[in-house]
């Protein structure tokens, strides 16, 4: 997504601001029933706090540069995912213009007949939400 100016600082903390902002998103798309805690481990999504988590992330993997700054986050599993791997991707690059982009690379669905009509769009939903919070200056 191109945007007007850049979104978060070139920095670490600019990085991982990035990633609370897509958690903020997942929360407030699902009006809550999907919870995220975070530990040392990662990110692990429960619907309305009850476990085994919907899905497993590890850490947040940061980088910042004058020409990208990212938050990655790799698939550790859950009741969704077939097996751990792949990664959640946020990147914003400097530009010109500057631009947002949410990725998700290598995830196999435990249930892939439903990945596309529900995962899929959920998926969606909560980036365009995510694109929304940092465009209105709502990340931390």
């Amino acid at each position: 997504m191109v945007v007007a100016h850049q979104v978060v600082g070139a920095t670490e903390e600019g990085a991982l601001s990035l990633g609370r902002g897509y958690w903020r998103a997942a929360r407030s798309v699902s009006r809550g029933l999907v919870r995220c805690r975070e530990s040392d481990r990662g990110i692990e999504l429960h619907l309305v706090g009850f476990r085994p988590a919907l899905l497993a992330f590890g850490p947040a993997q940061v980088a910042a540069g004058p020409e990208r700054v990212s938050c990655t986050f790799e698939i550790a599993g859950g009741l969704l995912a077939r097996r751990a791997g792949g990664s959640l991707r946020l990147v914003q690059t400097s530009g010109p213009p500057p631009e947002l982009c949410v990725s998700v690379d290598g995830f196999l669905p435990r249930l892939s007949v439903l990945y596309r009509p529900v995962q899929r769009r959920v998926h969606a939903a909560v980036s365009r939400r995510y694109f929304s919070l940092l465009t209105h200056g709502e990340q931390s």
